[in-house]
């Protein structure tokens, strides 16, 4: 025997709510989805992108001049290859291989997720420390 509930008439039921509600920054930390790491990927190289930027600006004005007017010699060669390290490192391989092929990889062959999505997690997770490190080195 079924039973059937019925409701006075003009009575609105108010949705169902999902249960597991988390705010959006738990979702952006410690997810295994492909598209949320590739998103990560391109948020943070694009920061380092921006940081190599400034250090690129300081060596450009440097040499806009031939005296040694801005920063000294040693810190002149200390910032181009710090520069040159952040551009290669922490912007120009993270952002191929890191944002744009966890990002559409998955979606072009038509794959759920990647093969080893904690890894992949770990994977992106090592590069902010890495590249604040890298930073703070000279």
């Amino acid at each position: 025997m079924t039973q059937t509930i019925t409701q006075p008439l003009g009575a609105v039921t108010p949705p169902p709510q999902p249960e597991d509600q988390h705010p959006w920054w738990t979702y952006f930390t410690f997810c295994t989805d492909h598209k949320v790491i590739g998103i990560q990927y391109m948020v943070t190289t694009f920061i380092f992108y921006l940081i190599g930027g400034a250090l690129a600006t300081v060596v450009r004005a440097e040499l806009a001049t031939p005296q040694v007017n801005l920063v000294s010699r040693e810190l002149y060669n200390q910032l181009f290859t710090v520069h040159a390290t952040v551009m290669i490192f922490l912007w120009i391989v993270p952002a191929g291989t890191g944002a744009f092929a966890n990002y559409l990889l998955p979606l072009q062959l038509g794959a759920r997720d990647m093969a080893f999505p904690k890894l992949n997690a770990v994977a992106f997770w090592m590069i902010p420390p890495a590249g604040i490190l890298l930073i703070s080195s000279f």
